[in-house]
């Protein structure tokens, strides 16, 4: 993880740009069934350095990107990252973007949608996946099938099942191909797919999945008023942070408002006292500036979680 340049950017915006790019994926792009369909992390490190003038620049004045974000609203966090990437396309050297969200139809009805087209500096037609998932480990199992979002509609094997059998074959197919600007061949398709894993406060240690990242960026959870509150240090603070505040470390200045560890247990005794919707939270210190910096996440669920739905 490129911390020291991410610890480095002031604007949240541009923080979240600097994550996009560099940080750890959460795919093993040398896992078998994966290789030369994941955009591999040495890649992202090679492309975050080379960003990294433009970046710092950015940080300095960061309107643009503010006006590009602003162009495309959405409470949705990953609309908010696809927007992020497209930014980011943009501006790579000898880079065109071909189409965004490019939808794939088959007699009258969608089979699929191409996330990201685009040339790059070698002349190929690449075909991107894009995804940022946040999954919690509900068995201490080293199986992808244990991994469930938060709101448990959600799988990381059928996710990754969807993409790898689906979605990357798009270019494969006859409606795909018919979807394809005219003269556009494809070269490539891989997952680009980024975000967190938490495991349950209880779990010792982290056994290898099979097909998962060895670098994946992680945090903990735990079931409310079942299990405390897991602190590394006395002097922590919290914050629970809007769904659009979730990629990259937090980092608040020192007049923040933030939560001592009480007002944050009433605080979640108020939200599940109206709902069960699993809430992210993180851990703050204060730097040697005396800023908040983000110490550890995680999610709290409501006492009976998970109660799966069908898929899951």
């Amino acid at each position: 993880m490129p911390t020291a340049l991410i610890n480095s950017l002031r604007d949240p915006a541009v923080r979240d740009l600097a994550w996009v790019i560099g940080a750890p994926g959460l795919l093993d792009a040398a896992h078998p069934e994966y290789r030369g369909r994941v955009v591999d992390d040495a890649w992202c490190s090679a492309q975050l350095q080379a960003a990294t003038p433009w970046l710092v620049a950015l940080d300095q004045s960061p309107q643009a990107l503010h006006d590009f974000i602003a162009a495309f609203p959405t409470r949705r966090l990953g609309h908010y990252f696809e927007t992020l990437i497209r930014f980011w396309l943009m501006q790579l050297p000898d880079t065109r973007v071909i189409a965004t969200n490019l939808q794939v139809h088959e007699e009258q009805r969608t089979v699929g949608e191409y996330d990201f087209l685009f040339r790059n500096a070698s002349a190929e037609v690449c075909h991107w996946e894009a995804a940022v998932k946040f999954y919690l480990q509900v068995e201490a199992k080293p199986e992808q099938r244990t991994f469930i979002g938060p709101g448990t509609r959600d799988r990381l094997d059928i996710k990754l099942d969807h993409v790898f059998r689906h979605q990357l074959h798009l270019g494969q197919t006859h409606a795909g191909q018919s979807a394809l600007p005219q003269g556009v061949v494809l070269s490539q398709a891989q997952a680009y797919i980024k975000g967190y894993l938490f495991y349950h406060v209880s779990t010792p240690g982290r056994a290898a999945v099979a097909g998962v990242s060895a670098a994946h960026q992680s945090g903990w959870w735990l079931r409310h008023k079942q299990d405390e509150l897991p602190q590394t240090s006395t002097d922590s603070h919290w914050i629970i942070p809007p769904r659009l505040h979730w990629l990259a470390p937090l980092r608040l200045a020192e007049d923040a408002m933030v939560m001592s560890g009480s007002t944050l247990k009433a605080a979640l005794d108020a939200h599940f006292s109206n709902g069960t919707e699993a809430t992210l939270v993180m851990e703050l210190l204060r730097d040697e500036n005396g800023e908040w910096r983000e110490a550890a996440r995680g999610f709290v669920v409501c006492s009976s979680w998970p109660v799966l739905e069908e898929q899951v």
